[in-house]
């Protein structure tokens, strides 16, 4: 059997049983998909080099959703205006139609 089978068993095995991962750099630089994926399902893997740690592939937190609360932008113009309607749009569209003639 291959090298390659014998690390796809043994990263299910610890996916199943959730134990961290470490492998060496030379297996992650001929694998790197597989312990990319391993990363992606939420396991975190030990890089080791020459039998030590040396760096950690983990997965990215999950973003809170926040809720965006938006201000009541037709009171503002209500406040600012006094009330009444502006037609800005319709009187700069005027004042450029005049220019041009």
């Amino acid at each position: 059997m291959q090298p390659a089978f014998f690390l796809i068993l043994r990263t299910m095995y610890y996916n199943l049983c959730n134990i961290m991962v470490k492998a060496t750099s030379r297996t992650v630089h001929h694998a790197f998909s597989r312990f990319l994926d391993l990363a992606h399902d939420g396991q975190q893997v030990i890089i080791t080099k020459r039998g030590k740690p040396w760096a950690t592939l983990a997965p990215v937190p999950a973003k809170k959703n926040r809720k965006v609360v938006w201000p009541d932008f037709a009171a503002r113009s209500a406040a600012i205006s006094g009330g009444r309607k502006v037609d800005a749009v319709k009187n700069l569209l005027l004042e450029r139609e005049q220019e041009r003639w």
